[in-house]
């Protein structure tokens, strides 16, 4: 027991050091929004993947347009409390498809992406009640990024500050290791790009 919690701390440390390089990618060398993906799967092309750059418009203006969209320019708040009520459909139907966890990196906070569609119901239900700070986009639409399909492309999200990657490695651990039980030393694949394709970093690689 005391080896599963050291190997899981190490997973966290190793998860939040990946996620803490993304502000400076993302403010000075890509000027613009970013995205990293942690993938169960190392896949051909983008596989079954549903990422944050795909459900973007393919009209969708510059990144540093996008990155400066007033409205995106600081940290938004809820207006009320987050309901527990989940939609009932477009859940996870088996076991086929690469289990991942993505992130979108904007200009003052950054969030975790959780698309339905790799989720069990039951899945999602938990989360929400054991996971403080998570949303289903459609209930919060004042999160939803520049060009987001929010009707196709309808995940569940949690807001963070830059500064704050040690909590999300530490909801990203929760996700791999208690809710979806992937043995602590599972190996994974890490992708990071700018939104637009502009800039390349991490390509599928192991971790």
């Amino acid at each position: 027991m005391q080896d599963y919690h050291l190997e899981r701390a190490t997973r966290i440390s190793q998860f939040a050091r990946h996620l803490s390089g993304m502000h400076a990618r993302a403010h000075h060398e890509a000027h613009g929004p970013c995205f990293m993906i942690f993938s169960e799967n190392k896949p051909d092309g983008l596989g079954d993947e549903k990422t944050l750059a795909e459900s973007a418009r393919p009209e969708m203006e510059t990144v540093l347009e996008r990155f400066t969209l007033a409205g995106i320019q600081s940290m938004p708040h809820l207006d009320s409390p987050i309901p527990l009520e989940i939609p009932g459909e477009g859940w996870k139907q088996d076991d086929s498809g690469s289990r991942y966890v993505q992130f979108s990196f904007e200009e003052k906070w950054f969030c975790i992406d959780i698309p339905r569609d790799t989720l069990f119901r039951f899945e999602g239900e938990t989360m929400m009640k054991q996971r403080q700070g998570f949303f289903y986009l459609c209930d919060r639409p004042q999160f939803t990024l520049y060009g987001e399909d929010v009707e196709g492309h309808d995940p569940f999200r949690k807001i963070y500050l830059y500064g704050d990657e040690e909590s999300a490695a530490q909801d990203m651990a929760y996700i791999f290791f208690q809710l979806w039980r992937f043995p602590v030393d599972s190996p994974f694949y890490v992708k990071a790009c700018a939104f637009g394709g502009k800039y390349d970093w991490e390509d599928y690689d192991p971790i």
